[in-house]
């Protein structure tokens, strides 16, 4: 026979141990987790669309969305349906192994971008996709005797050694310095004099951001990006393209060189291709691939079968519902909108961007502000001291830029 008292007390005890301790999760994270990462005091719990919600069902428009990750937004059905379908099936083989969601993700890459580029690296970041790329560069110019590369002063491609040799700040350079390779050469960004300046008998590629994206959000000038490719064609140099940030619909195209009618040697892509699971491709033509010797390079988890099956999905979700379009038009009314916010406003400096990929430089840093935009619903990024950074997913509709434009007015203010 059962005891109605000890059952009651068994029901309370099960529920209070079903009881998350948020405070409990933020202080181990500060205890257990490196000091790399800056934490928030409240804990995100789930989300859905454009939104994310904390502990206490605050809702939030993300413009962060993972650091411009979350392009087709949180939670689609379709997405996770295909992740839910490929667990059933098959989670990890090497990419020695043929299998169909890795086949079916490699043919639409070489749909979305224009011939040559028809054959990719798959690996599971933006650092990794660089780094495919400059190792591509440099075995493509295995006669020079010391290999160059040009990149740009407010690049940023990543933080392994390779990559980081190739981002300017000297915040993120300056603790590996006598690891970092002295063959990377920096022009001033827009200007095509000073490329022409670094370029000598060693320089084999130029690797560029066509809209600088943690520098601050600085898209190219009109011309400047055909003058770069028009360079390279007569020194005979490759042009890689780094979109980790801009591609996959960011901008308003598919990937930004688009905007400027030219077609890089080399791209590289992460951040929104797979829909928020890691993963990073390298993007070019059978012939420069064929530069590589055989295990000169390689990945254990790249083109996973799981992870080509969000990819897919997202593509296929982009395509679909016109995200594309949808990031050029709701892009355009903001950054109007915060264009008429800075006419009116000694505070701010100037508003750059393209599609959803948004930057309102300040004057003084911005670090309050974005605490007063948390405080109003709305998840801000920084792009350095100065710049508010927007990429918020490319569903956004108009009501959230209507309330986006609200709280960038009152904390403008």
């Amino acid at each position: 026979m059962r005891n109605d008292g000890l059952f009651l007390n068994a029901l309370i005890i099960h529920y209070m141990s079903d009881e998350k301790d948020f405070s409990k999760i933020i202080q181990s994270e500060a205890y257990h987790h490196t000091k790399l990462f800056p934490k928030r005091d409240y804990v995100i719990v789930r989300g859905e669309g454009a939104l994310l919600y904390d502990q206490n069902e605050n809702s939030y428009i993300d413009c962060v969305a993972g650091h411009g990750v979350m392009n087709i937004g949180h939670s689609h059905p379709k997405y996770i349906e295909a992740i839910e379908e490929q667990l059933k099936k098959l989670v990890m083989v090497p990419p020695g192994y043929p299998v169909e969601e890795r086949s079916k993700l490699l043919e639409k890459l070489a749909e979305i971008t224009p011939k040559p580029l028809d054959q990719s690296f798959l690996s599971n970041s933006g650092t990794e996709s660089v780094e495919a790329a400059i190792k591509l560069a440099l075995v493509s110019g295995r006669n020079k005797k010391n290999p160059e590369i040009i990149a740009f002063k407010r690049d940023f491609h990543g933080r392994s050694l390779g990559a980081l040799a190739a981002t300017f700040n000297m915040r993120y350079r300056k603790p590996f310095m006598s690891w970092l390779s002295p063959h990377v050469k920096f022009a001033s960004f827009g200007n095509i004099d000073s490329v022409k300046e670094l370029i000598n008998e060693n320089t084999v590629a130029v690797l560029t951001e066509l809209v600088q994206g943690e520098g601050g959000v600085y898209p190219s000038e009109k011309d400047y990006p055909k003058e770069l490719r028009e360079l390279c064609d007569e020194k005979n140099l490759l042009l890689i393209d780094d979109e980790v940030q801009t591609g996959f619909g960011r901008t308003g195209k598919m990937f930004a060189y688009e905007h400027y009618g030219i077609i890089p040697d080399i791209v590289c892509m992460a951040k929104g291709i797979a829909g928020g699971l890691p993963m990073g491709a390298t993007i070019s033509s059978e012939d420069l691939w064929n530069n590589f010797q055989v295990s000169e390079h390689n990945t254990t988890f790249g083109g996973n079968p799981l992870v080509c099956a969000a990819a897919n999905a997202t593509i296929e979700i982009m395509l679909e519902e016109h995200l594309v379009e949808n990031s050029a038009k709701m892009g355009a009314m903001l950054i109007n909108n915060f264009q008429e916010i800075a006419q009116d406003n000694d505070n701010i400096r100037e508003v750059r961007g393209s599609g959803l990929m948004i930057g309102i430089e300040f004057k003084k840093p911005v670090k309050d502000r974005i605490q007063q935009a948390v405080d109003l619903g709305v998840l801000f990024l920084n792009a350095g001291m100065t710049v508010i950074r927007l990429l918020p997913p490319l569903i956004v509709n108009d009501d959230h830029v209507e309330k986006i434009i609200s709280v960038m007015r009152k904390i403008a203010t």
